[in-house]
């Protein structure tokens, strides 16, 4: 596959990509413009506006999926459902069904209609992050006539060996009996790659963790 990757540089990005070209994959990295490619192996396909839906079609127009790891400042947290919009149009224009947009664990539900955000002791000040993440699940959801999936990690993502396994909820936080949620880059750049390939939930909102 030829895939276009939204942020290829980035903590989570860059997993994405490497796993991406490890399975054998074409990866066009969509990268800010000081930013480093995930190795020699990605193509860069210069600089991109990807607030731009034209611009951002014309980079991905060929390409079988884009996905988009696109982390926003904190200061600019609007920007993640602009980013969402600016990518439901590109694929619109370039004829690419597959979608897939990295998401936040806030958004996930730990019980029926219970997000993790709405949870005692959730911090306040990652309210805006949730808020801007749910914006950006919105405008998936109008996309009705696109295979998107809105893949979210774990509670804790971070550093960590790439085992090959992990666990999948849809719409809800994967975490242990004791409440422990947690999954590394790897794993999740693993899980997301399957999900890629095997489209097994379109349209929907997929928790991942260990």
């Amino acid at each position: 596959m030829k895939i276009a990757i939204i942020g290829a540089g980035g903590k989570v990005g860059r997993p994405i990509a490497q796993e991406a070209q490890d399975r054998g994959h074409e990866v066009i990295a969509l990268l800010r413009p000081n930013a480093l490619g995930p190795s020699a192996l990605a193509r860069a396909a210069g600089a991109v506006d990807i607030f731009d839906s034209l611009d951002l079609a014309r980079a991905v127009r060929g390409c079988d999926a884009i996905v988009s790891a696109y982390g926003a400042p904190a200061g600019a947290l609007q920007l993640l459902p602009a980013v969402a919009a600016s990518v439901v149009s590109a694929a619109r224009q370039a004829a690419v069904r597959r979608v897939l947009l990295v998401g936040g664990a806030g958004i996930l539900e730990v019980a029926p209609g219970v997000r993790l955000a709405d949870t005692p002791g959730f911090p306040a000040a990652l309210m805006p992050k949730v808020k801007a993440h749910a914006d950006a699940i919105a405008v998936l959801r109008r996309a009705a006539d696109l295979d998107w999936t809105c893949v979210a990690p774990a509670a804790q993502i971070g550093p960590g060996a790439r085992s090959g396994r992990y666990r999948t909820a849809v719409d809800a936080l994967v975490a242990d009996e004791a409440g422990r949620s947690c999954i590394s880059y790897g794993d999740f750049a693993c899980a997301l790659l399957d999900e890629l390939q095997a489209c097994r939930y379109p349209r929907q909102l997929l928790g991942v963790g260990d």
